[in-house]
């Protein structure tokens, strides 16, 4: 039987690549300091071809100190109709 395709929302994938990036900068950290503090495939997510689940993005903002919350407020996505 074959698999479905995973659906992906392109949207979202490239402002969550983009919030993990401001992070990045935002504390001067390399993806090297990442990759070694969390043991997430960094470069992987950075370009999207990885859509993170909610447990990376968890071990990202437990590194970074702010909750899933504060990771996506600024996201404002999906827009309100």
């Amino acid at each position: 039987m074959a698999r479905k395709k995973q659906r992906r929302d392109e949207v979202l994938l490239q402002k969550v690549v983009l919030r993990v990036k401001e992070l990045r900068k935002t504390h001067g950290h390399t993806q090297e300091q990442l990759i070694a503090a969390t043991e997430v495939n960094i470069p992987n997510l950075e370009t999207g071809e990885n859509f993170p689940n909610l447990t990376t993005l968890s071990i990202i903002c437990k590194f970074y100190g702010i909750t899933l919350d504060e990771f996506f407020a600024p996201l404002n996505y999906p827009p309100k109709k």
